[in-house]
């Protein structure tokens, strides 16, 4: 199978341009022409063709000839893409999506949920897969960044009592899960949530980072609501913030999810949180971005 794959230099398209058997498939990657990370596609034996997932003519460039399209960069492009896909007589979609398409909170569950059904109503032969929190590798700005500030401080402020529920997604297992999807008949039309192993309070995912870090970190926990005020008066003052009042309301939400059809359907095998994080710490110790 030729497969397309949009978002290539990014942390989940980049796994899963490593993760698709060069023996069984032909991958030509869509890269723009001054994307930073580019030379991370060096020497995989991967097509590249250059242009923007937001051009309808670079897309329809790149899906000539191909028998399948994973779009990775984005689903808020599906329009253009399903359109291009027509034009070009491709059938095979997946699109990544999202498990915010699951959020209580309409802000973050509407995108997703519109996005998808252009995707559904597509008349392709679509699948769909819906990642949590995705970490790993130097591109991950998330548990990266929770292990360095671990590094640094002794004392870690969370907003809330941190009994709400998260299940992040080692980068890794989450592509295996993307690819299956992408080359299984039965799993067209169909949509998958592809979480971490199982769900862990943001209290136990700080704690095992730090025991990870091999650091003795005390939590200290801040009320939601001044700070989530006070974020907003700043977000209308258009003041630069480290983060949004949206994060911020969003910590009252479980963010958890079963995957046994997944399982099933994918044999998806995610990792612990334990496991992943402590491979994540090696890595930054490999390049001396924490202490050893």
């Amino acid at each position: 199978m030729k497969i397309l794959l949009t978002g290539a230099t990014g942390l989940l398209g980049g796994a899963m341009a490593e993760a698709f058997p060069s023996n069984k498939h032909d991958l030509r990657c869509l890269v723009r022409e001054d994307s930073p990370n580019a030379p991370r596609l060096d020497g995989k034996g991967v097509e590249i063709v250059h242009g923007d997932t937001r051009s309808e003519a670079d897309l329809r460039r790149a899906f000539s000839g191909v028998d399948a399209v994973a779009h990775v960069a984005g689903i808020e492009y599906a329009p253009t893409v399903v359109s291009a896909m027509r034009a070009a007589k491709v059938e095979r979609l997946l699109a990544v999506s999202s498990t915010s398409f699951h959020s209580r909170f309409e802000f973050r569950s509407r995108p997703k949920v519109e996005m998808e059904a252009v995707v559904k109503r597509s008349g392709l032969s679509w699948s769909i897969v819906r990642p949590t929190m995705i970490y790993g590798s130097e591109l991950d700005k998330n548990v990266h960044k929770l292990l360095r500030f671990l590094d640094r401080s002794p004392v870690f402020p969370m907003f809330g009592d941190g009994e709400n529920l998260w299940q992040p997604v080692y980068f890794e297992d989450c592509a295996k899960g993307a690819c299956e999807a992408l080359v299984r008949e039965e799993a067209i039309h169909e949509a998958y949530d592809l979480p971490g192993s199982r769900p862990l309070t943001y209290n136990d995912l700080v704690k095992t980072a730090a025991r990870a870090m091999g650091t003795n970190t005390r939590i200290v926990h801040l009320p939601i609501e001044p700070v989530r005020r006070g974020l907003e008066l700043a977000e209308k003052l258009r003041l630069p913030l480290p983060v949004k009042s949206g994060q911020v309301v969003r910590l009252r939400e479980d963010k958890a999810y079963p995957y046994g059809k997944a399982e099933r359907e994918l044999e998806y095998s995610p990792r612990a949180f334990g496991e992943g994080v402590a491979a994540e710490v090696e890595r930054l110790r490999g390049v001396g971005m924490v202490r050893g």
